[in-house]
């Protein structure tokens, strides 16, 4: 039995680092820096200062912007480097146009339902979830992190954790002081 159990320990145990090496693996390039950071922040002043009780169709939109640039921003960069020629055709590199296509045109889609007043952005819009996509792409487009199953596999499994950790900080934490504010009546 504990044949079984040792190797399926070390094999999710071996998942979840390579989950959180996502996570660290920008601060090693200085480059990445430049798009993470405005993720980021993105995501920590639209969850702790706007999503606290739901996503509005403004705040939706809004967040569709971020996905929307950080698409364009990658293929750029991809771009570029097949210019530069430090890049050359492969059916990875066609993957990672594949994925900035994808970002991209989820931001388009949630710009386009929110003006449109579709209510499915308030679900699809949430910045939590547009910030995790983007974290997690993020090392693959730079070419920080190698394409794997594996990879693939990591970023589905600890999505629920990423969901929850998030989920139980904002129950946890108080009100910021402008969240109240803007509840409160205009004088």
């Amino acid at each position: 039995m504990l044949d079984i159990i040792l190797p399926m320990l070390s094999w999710f145990w071996g998942l979840f680092v390579g989950w959180l090496y996502l996570f660290a693996s920008p601060i090693w390039n200085f480059q990445v820096m430049w798009i993470i950071i405005p993720i980021w922040l993105a995501w920590f002043f639209g969850e702790f200062f706007q999503e606290k009780k739901g996503t509005s169709f403004g705040n939706a939109i809004s967040n569709g912007v971020v996905p929307f640039w950080v698409g364009l921003d990658w293929m750029r960069l991809l771009v570029n480097g097949i210019l530069e020629e430090k890049m050359a055709w492969s059916p990875l590199l066609v993957f990672k146009f594949l994925i900035c296509l994808g970002v991209f045109a989820y931001g388009a889609f949630i710009l386009v339902q929110g003006v449109r007043g579709r209510h499915i952005v308030r679900y699809v819009g949430r910045i939590r979830e547009i910030t995790y996509a983007m974290v997690v792409f993020t090392p693959i487009i730079y070419g920080i992190v190698p394409l794997s199953m594996r990879y693939f596999l990591s970023i589905a499994f600890f999505f629920p954790v990423f969901y929850f950790l998030i989920e139980f900080i904002d129950l946890k934490m108080p009100n910021p002081k402008a969240f109240d504010m803007d509840e409160s009546p205009h004088r």
